[in-house]
């Protein structure tokens, strides 16, 4: 089976991750990992719940153990540990599973990784491999086995420039090496497939079009043909969702569907009602509905201004009143979605950004401080706080914000670069 991502979860699955989510920015790290164990256990595809497990188990170990203090786990001959060797053949998600717990308790645990990943790639999961390897490619980068195996569920993952940055690395360590070497070629001649389309027309999931010279004329002629057809199947499936919502009118999940579906078509006019329907339902708890809500708002300013005349002696006038208009909207919109979300540091960094822009700086240095309650917000934050204190002079007080964000932008990319949320 593929690997999936959060937005294919049930509705029931996708509240616990986003909940998850929530409480890894709010520092309940015991309770994140327990609601992310409980969607991979009902949901073993789901790259980006395991991601984010990752992150929140180093994240709790880094607390538990100090800051600063590294420890790189070894070899194991915990129950854990051998359960999920003995299953790893027959059985590889209870592998998964097994390797997971250990993980929560040692998120640095090599055996642990190099087991994960062998299940992971027996259950057609190489981005989730690719997740446990690099992080013990990273405790151990001259490690051959770790890098080979690394570069192989890299290539399966069809992130073969990566592969190669490892295998020539690894290469000028140990030059007369025929595997690395042999690797190394075959991570080459992949790229080049790639790169010419001849490996697509293999895999039958290609056309001679893909080894076109004219790459860009074939690009432009496919990209064409795929938006049309898209265009006709959001009309199919708008049409199946009027026809289960004129059967089920109180289902709010084929409500939903339906308002993306006219959203991803661009159609924001039946869009617009549908999730203002949704946000003063019982789903009105979700910020995201409310944040659609207000771009398709926006848009609306967005159709006025394209209906104006450039002819009109008027124009300019005109346009800036629209996007005064629409300013304003925006940040209204922000400041009531801040409110009715008060612990949603998102939405105070949008809102400090928005009263920075309007000079406010007494009320964005509030925001950005609020914001930094967030772990993967907090340089952020930081960063926009030093401008707030350097627009009031506080020369002194910004100096040490900017000093204190760009220590923290070290730890970070050291500690969570390869799996840390798409949020920052």
């Amino acid at each position: 089976m593929p690997e999936t991502k959060a937005n294919d979860l049930p509705p029931q699955l996708r509240e616990q991750f986003d909940k998850a989510k929530q409480a890894f920015d709010r520092d309940n790290l015991d309770y994140a990992v327990t609601l992310l164990e409980n969607v991979l256990k009902n949901a073993t595809s789901c790259y980006e719940a395991r991601e984010v497990l990752r992150a929140t188990q180093v994240k709790r170990h880094a607390r538990r153990k100090g800051f600063f203090k590294k420890m790189l786990g070894t070899a194991s001959s915990s129950p854990s540990l051998a359960k999920a060797q003995i299953a790893l053949r027959a059985h590889p998600e209870e592998a998964l599973a097994a390797c997971e717990s250990i993980l929560s308790n040692n998120p640095n645990s090599i055996a642990a990784h190099k087991t994960l990943a062998q299940a992971a790639i027996a259950c057609g999961f190489p981005k989730t491999a690719v997740l446990s390897l690099e992080i013990a490619h990273r405790n151990l980068p001259s490690d051959k086995e770790i890098t080979l195996k690394l570069s192989e569920a890299l290539l399966l993952a069809r992130n073969t420039p990566r592969a190669e940055d490892i295998l020539k690395k690894l290469a000028a360590q140990n030059p007369r090496d025929p595997e690395i070497l042999q690797a190394l070629k075959d991570a080459s001649a992949k790229r080049s497939l790639g790169e010419g389309g001849y490996e697509k027309l293999a895999e039958g999931s290609g056309t001679f079009r893909d080894v076109l010279k004219d790459k860009n004329e074939a690009a432009h002629l496919e990209e064409r043909e795929k938006t049309i057809k898209s265009q006709d199947s959001l009309q199919r499936l708008a049409a199946e969702c009027r026809e289960k919502l004129a059967q089920n009118p109180d289902n709010l999940s084929i409500l939903r569907q339906l308002a993306e579906i006219y959203r991803e078509a661009g159609d924001w006019e039946q869009s617009l009602p549908l999730f203002e329907q949704l946000a003063a339902s019982e789903q009105g708890a979700d910020p995201q509905i409310h944040q659609i809500l207000a771009e398709l708002k926006l848009a609306q300013f967005d159709a006025e201004a394209d209906r104006l005349d450039p002819a009109d002696p008027n124009y300019p006038a005109k346009r800036q009143d629209v996007l005064r208009r629409k300013e304003l909207c925006d940040f209204e919109n922000c400041r009531s979605l801040a409110e009715r979300f008060p612990t949603d540091s998102s939405l105070r960094l949008e809102l400090g950004k928005r009263y920075l822009k309007q000079g406010k700086t007494t009320e964005a240095i509030k925001e950005f401080q609020r914001a930094q309650a967030s772990a993967y917000l907090k340089t952020r934050a930081q960063r926009l706080l030093a401008q707030c204190f350097y627009h009031r002079g506080m020369l002194d007080l910004a100096e040490r914000t900017l000093q204190s964000a760009v220590f923290a932008c070290v730890i970070t990319a050291e500690d969570f670069q390869h799996f840390c949320l798409q949020c920052i």
